[in-house]
């Protein structure tokens, strides 16, 4: 078994027994009519807290506050028992009233965003690390703008040079679109080698209607395809894997806010405070 294994298995097995401990306890809270909202109440708001700590800790990684990794398995774990803790809180049920209903559709975007998050911080890297080397996002729209005019000069070569517009027509008919195409975020969780097919299959059917001369350009096209597919696989990639954020982090600030509202509002009515 592998360290990075036996390290999840640790911490899955910790975290089925610290829910188990978790339910038992809230169990007996229950049969003893105990107010167990308001116990579950307070440790889903302090798991937040907790939770929102590992953004600032990537804010701040001059200080000596433990490794990353570590932080971010913690907050994953933290993460999962916080989403069983809001079960016990609402008792299985769906929440009434718009002040519950509210904060509980708020809960319910930050872990689903966060568990969308995991998933693809896990499943896009080696993918990306397969199509090609690491690119810098800021400077992926300037390759692109480069590809496609690599490739219309290959076309006016072959024009110039064999006195045929086939490769032109096949240009204008089926490959611009392509290579003007600006992936969205979405198309990353897509296979990527689908549309590449269908243009390659397009070029190789092309073949039969060219010159020796010309087939030579087609073959350097299809390298620029790849290219070009390849770059827009790691700008799709970069860009759901920064988006995610703009999600799950601006709600779990708004998660933060009704839920102190909530408790105090629910503290008055218990007349707690």
């Amino acid at each position: 078994m592998s360290p990075l294994v036996a390290r999840r298995t640790g911490f899955i097995v910790v975290l089925l027994a610290v829910c188990a401990l978790t339910a038992a306890l809230w169990y007996f809270l229950e049969i003893s009519l105990r107010a167990t909202a308001m116990y579950t109440g307070v440790l889903l708001l302090a798991l937040v807290l907790v939770l929102t700590l590992f953004n600032a800790r990537k804010k701040l990684p001059f200080l000596p506050l433990g490794n990353a990794a570590t932080w971010l398995q913690v907050h994953i774990y933290l993460g999962w028992f916080s989403l069983f803790v809001f079960l016990l809180h609402i008792h299985f049920r769906v929440p009434r009233g718009m002040l519950e209903g509210t904060l509980a559709s708020v809960f319910c975007l930050v872990a689903f965003s966060g568990v969308f998050g995991l998933y693809v911080s896990r499943s896009l890297p080696p993918r990306m690390a397969r199509s090609g080397e690491p690119l810098i996002y800021q400077r992926i729209p300037a390759f692109r703008l480069r590809i496609k005019w690599t490739v219309e000069k290959l076309i006016r070569k072959a024009e110039a040079e064999t006195d045929s517009s086939t490769l032109g027509d096949h240009y204008v008919t089926h490959l611009r679109k392509f290579f003007d195409h600006l992936p969205t975020a979405a198309s990353a969780l897509l296979s990527p080698e689908r549309p590449l097919h269908g243009i390659l299959a397009g070029m190789a059917a092309l073949n039969c209607y060219l010159n020796a001369q010309e087939k030579e350009i087609a073959k350097e096209i299809c390298d620029w395809i790849e290219t070009k597919q390849n770059l827009d696989f790691q700008y799709a990639s970069q860009r759901l894997l920064k988006l995610w954020l703009f999600v799950h982090i601006p709600a779990t600030y708004a998660l933060i806010v009704i839920a102190i509202v909530h408790g105090y509002l629910a503290a008055v009515y218990t007349r707690r405070i």
